[in-house]
């Protein structure tokens, strides 16, 4: 029994070692990212071992398997085992380290596995590794690491066991493995869902790791429809039907639609008493039908094109486009404005095909995209990502000018875009601010300035309405934008000054809100499937938004989180505009009858999104 004990040493050993090295890694993680937690708890971290009990358990199940047959050996293969795990287990979670500053949540499946995206990360990779080449350093002394402590473990001399004391080693380690691969006794597995129990919404990455994060996205694309009301219930609460009647004074506009890579509301001094990169556009919101509290509806440019073009939040881990349901019949705004004599035109100047715009752009009905195989000035290519700003939005102005109106054009701008790339002649032109995106943003902005410049010489400008909004935000130096009301507030504008005044309104809007809306100015009419609203309505207005885990919705003067199953959170977010006291449990009648409300309208509103995904149902048909 003197072998057993010395056996269950090392395993025990060995064991410890994984927990300290996933520790290791949410205290690593903490510390780049600090300044999006600014209040961590203890509980954040110690409840994250059983997330990182789970992921040893599947990580590193080649290496248990060996231990069952083999539980005293100490061999090459086994020390190969157990090193190529810890090698995939750093490398995961050692890329959200910096990551993590561009999502806000940890890395899911999809940044590999959807088409575009995928492209892109192994076009990017040298960048990121030059950028980030101290990660890598920290990396290998990691691995050394663990290495030399495997090894030294190893050192622990034990004799061959018994058949009975193979039998009191072997079935606790499985079912220690077994238990450990559900994450626990719990009906059902472990998910992300539960880290919920340990944090608040914001602190939900603290608590989790990538590993598992990667390891519990893969393969998840069905939506499983929650069926929170019947279906007479359900529609009398929410529905997307949307109907606009025309105006008595037909408006053909043109529509330009220009979506600013990463224009958080942060960076732009029109929302923060002048302070920001941003002159020109500061300028031109001055002359703008403005929406002072306006929400992305996502974390990512992939998720930002369903939700402008087509009113679809992304309301899982895996983004409409790259979802199976991405092939489905939509609504859209081009495809309604086509019904109205426009032709259409999307632009982007990166790679043709990443993040599959080029494909969502067709099924939502735009005759032409182009990218940046399209461009015909190959020395405008900024090295990286694809085509600088200015000489593309210039570009854009040739194309508009050659469509026959009423058109509708999209322009979704790229320098802004890590790694933040400008034209060596503007170098010292910007200021460099406090983050590495700051000097891109004042650049991108200048490109604006002289799109805008340039576009007032052309015949279709007096005629068209500009629609101003951002695919999500970045990274923020204010701790007022660091919160998960802050961290989705993006501009959303109208201007026209042909027939929109100068207006800053303080509706909640969101990016789904935005194809209703333009048809709302135009005054067409029609019958949409959206699940957003015109924000010149009389009805409830709100912004929906899904990270970690976590449903969020702003209206009113409350931010509500709910887990799919209950409140975990509800804010009064104008007064406490950090997210500080949850009133989620409070007793008071007024704030339980405001949170029952909120809730019932945000199930609806997820019933209602994810039926009509899941069956094809996103186009009207006279219902």
């Amino acid at each position: 029994m003197k072998s057993l004990g010395k056996t269950y040493i090392i395993f025990g050993l060995k064991l410890a070692l994984l927990f300290w090295l996933f520790s290791l890694f949410r205290v690593l993680f903490y510390l780049f990212n600090s300044n999006y937690f600014p209040q961590p708890e203890a509980i954040n971290f110690i409840g994250g071992l059983r997330f990182d009990w789970l992921t040893i358990t599947i990580l590193y199940l080649p290496f248990f398997i060996s231990l069952w047959f083999f539980p005293r050996s100490n061999t090459l293969f086994q020390k190969i085992l157990f090193l190529f795990s810890t090698a995939l287990a750093i490398a995961s979670n050692f890329l959200d380290f910096e990551y993590f500053k561009f999502t806000q949540k940890r890395t899911t499946s999809d940044l590999f596995t959807t088409k575009g995206i995928e492209e892109d990360v192994f076009r990017l990779l040298p960048q990121f590794i030059y950028d980030y080449w101290y990660l890598g350093i920290l990396a290998i002394l990691c691995f050394w690491l663990v290495k030399v402590a495997y090894e030294k473990i190893n050192q622990i001399k034990t004799e061959r066991l018994s058949w009975k004391a193979y039998l009191l080693f072997s079935v606790p380690v499985f079912a220690l493995t077994f238990v450990g691969f559900r994450g626990g006794v719990q009906l059902k597995p472990l998910n992300v869902i539960q880290a919920s129990q340990y944090a608040k919404s914001q602190n939900i990455p603290l608590v989790t790791n990538t590993s598992f994060t990667l390891i519990k996205s893969t393969n998840k694309e069905s939506i499983v429809v929650k069926d929170y009301f019947d279906e007479t219930e359900l529609s009398s609460i929410y529905s997307p039907i949307q109907k606009f009647s025309s105006d008595s004074v037909s408006k053909n506009l043109n529509v330009v639609l220009i979506i600013a890579e990463s224009f958080s509301q942060e960076y732009i001094g029109f929302y923060n008493y002048g302070i920001g990169y941003t002159p020109f556009l500061d300028s031109l919101l001055s002359h703008s039908v403005v929406f002072k509290n306006a929400f992305a509806n996502g974390k990512k440019s992939i998720e930002a094109l369903p939700a402008i073009l087509s009113s679809i939040p992304t309301l899982s881990n895996t983004s409409y486009i790259s979802s199976k349901y991405g092939g489905n019949a939509i609504e859209s705004l081009p495809r309604t404005l086509k019904k109205q004599g426009y032709s259409s035109a999307f632009y982007h100047g990166g790679a043709n095909g990443t993040m599959g715009f080029q494909a969502f752009t067709q099924i939502a009905g735009i005759d032409n995209y182009c990218g940046e195989e399209d461009y015909p000035h190959e020395e405008d290519f900024d090295g990286n990502w694809g085509i600088f700003d200015e000489p593309y939005l210039q570009y854009c102005i040739g194309q508009f000018s050659a469509m026959t109106p009423p058109f509708f054009g999209s322009i979704f701008t790229l320098s802004s875009h890590h790694p933040y790339t400008i034209p060596k002649q503007y170098t010292g032109k910007f200021p460099t601010g406090t983050l590495p995106i700051h000097e891109s943003i004042g650049y991108s902005d200048y490109a604006l300035e002289q799109f805008f410049s340039e576009a007032k010489k052309s015949s279709w400008f007096e005629n068209t309405l500009f629609i101003i909004t951002a695919d999500h935000t970045q990274a923020n130096s204010n701790q007022w934008y660091n919160n998960p009301v802050g961290m989705y507030r993006i501009p959303i504008a109208y201007y026209c000054p042909k027939y929109l005044p100068d207006t800053i309104i303080n509706t909640v809007t969101q990016q789904v809100d935005i194809f209703p809306t333009t048809l709302d100015l135009l005054g067409v009419e029609s019958s949409i499937i959206s699940f957003g609203q015109s924000a010149f309505n009389d009805t409830m207005h709100f912004s929906v938004s899904y990270l970690n885990g976590i449903y969020q919705i702003i209206t009113g003067d409350y931010c509500l989180q709910f887990n799919g199953e209950e409140t975990i959170g509800l804010y009064d977010w104008k007064e406490d505009n950090k997210l500080v006291n949850n009133l989620a449990k409070s007793q008071k009648i007024d704030l339980i009858e405001i949170q029952t409300k909120i809730e019932k309208q945000l199930k609806a509103y997820l019933q209602q999104c994810q039926a009509r995904i899941v069956n094809n149902k996103l186009t009207y048909n006279g219902e």
